[in-house]
């Protein structure tokens, strides 16, 4: 079973998301933040069930989907990921916001 962390910035944009999505529906808000956090745990049993990520040209980073967003991670190693980011789909991603 892998372990999962997160980054810093990762919670940062988990917490913009909710935000953002607040400001219309706290009940959505909290449905949105707990389907994205559920995602992650999916990695415990298999830290490569998300698709590399096309940016890095690399497979030790990957990203799982939920909603509109990307949940960008890194695998550390063979028993631990970090989750590195969360962006919506539609935006182009900034390399910089996750190293």
């Amino acid at each position: 079973m892998a372990e999962v962390i997160w980054a810093e910035r990762a919670y940062e944009h988990l917490e913009q998301i909710a935000e953002y999505i607040q400001k219309d529906s706290p009940f959505q808000a909290n449905r949105v933040v707990r389907i994205i956090i559920n995602e992650t745990h999916r990695l415990h049993d298999n830290i490569r069930i998300g698709h590399e990520m096309p940016e890095m040209h690399n497979d030790w980073y990957r990203e799982l989907k939920a909603f509109s967003y990307r949940i960008l991670y890194k695998i550390l190693n063979e028993d631990k990921v970090a989750i590195i980011g969360i962006v919506h789909s539609r935006r182009v991603l900034d390399l910089d916001m996750i190293n």
